[in-house]
């Protein structure tokens, strides 16, 4: 019986912290067939259908494909053999470099895996590698335990190293909405900026303010971010102040409320504010 049948018949028993532990080393170190390392035609490698990772962040692929012009690929691909073709395990975006690049034939450390362990190799590799988002990572969860119904989220997690902290943070992500979910997911929003864009209730616009905020890229706060969707929500802006005055208030400081309306310059954010070289009021702030 091979290792990872042996796996699955302890899942959610006494035996998984060994099960599981011997599960991955043969996945590491298959028995059936020793590994060998190939240079193969990169047409002839199919796509992992397992691949955890659904994005590839552009900057980081963009510097990975200078150097696999400049240097070649120093880390082999690992593929599965079956049946003659060939199918990617591990190395997702060295794969595409070369692809991009037109490269004929790339190295490859040459496997034969079962489907099981192919997503598990998968895993691993990104895990050990660039991190993956917070979402994915959640949804990679999901999917190893379908495999192994009786593990408990807590055990896998802890099993791969990741920490409950982190899992919890992937959870409350599902709940935005799906255009920001897969903004974020693609690498378009940070996590904070994901939240703020998700107060937005409809979905087109929401779009459009996540255009926005990577259009900025680093220029755009948090802080800015959050004052274009209050905006767009048309919430009462934080802070106010006049023309003559060099502070501004928050809504609650008593000096507010002697503020006629017609006179009040209204902010959304500090950073607004001190753009108009006006300071903080120290009663209220």
């Amino acid at each position: 019986m091979a290792e990872t049948d042996h796996l699955c018949k302890h899942c959610g028993s006494g035996g998984f912290w060994s099960a599981i532990g011997r599960g991955f080393r043969s996945i590491l170190r298959p028995s059936r067939r020793e590994d060998r390392l190939s240079y193969i035609p990169v047409d002839e490698i199919q796509d992992n259908p397992h691949q955890p990772r659904e994005y590839v962040v552009e900057g980081p692929h963009a510097s990975l494909k200078a150097s696999i012009e400049k240097y070649g690929v120093i880390v082999p691909v690992i593929v599965n053999r079956d049946h003659g073709r060939y199918v990617l395990i591990a190395g997702q975006r060295r794969l595409m470099a070369a692809r991009d690049l037109g490269m004929k034939m790339i190295p490859a450390i040459v496997r034969t895996l079962s489907p099981r362990e192919m997503m598990q190799v998968a895993t691993l590799e990104n895990l050990h590698r660039e991190s993956l988002n917070p979402i994915d990572l959640v949804l990679m969860l999901d999917r190893l335990r379908l495999r192994c119904p009786g593990v408990s989220e807590t055990d896998l997690a802890h099993t791969m190293g990741l920490k409950p902290e982190e899992v919890a943070r992937g959870r409350s992500l599902l709940k935005l909405p799906i255009p920001v979910q897969e903004a974020l997911r693609a690498g378009m929003v940070t996590e904070s900026q994901a939240e703020i864009v998700a107060d937005i209730e409809d979905p087109n616009v929401q779009l459009e303010v996540v255009e926005m905020a990577y259009n900025a890229g680093p220029d755009m706060a948090d802080e800015d971010l959050r004052g274009v969707v209050d905006r767009i929500n048309r919430k009462e802006p934080s802070f106010i102040t006049t023309d003559g005055s060099p502070h501004f208030h928050a809504a609650h400081c008593p000096y507010a409320v002697m503020i006629p309306d017609d006179r009040r310059l209204k902010f959304y954010t500090k950073r607004e504010a001190g753009r108009r070289g006006k300071v903080a009021c120290m009663q209220c702030l």
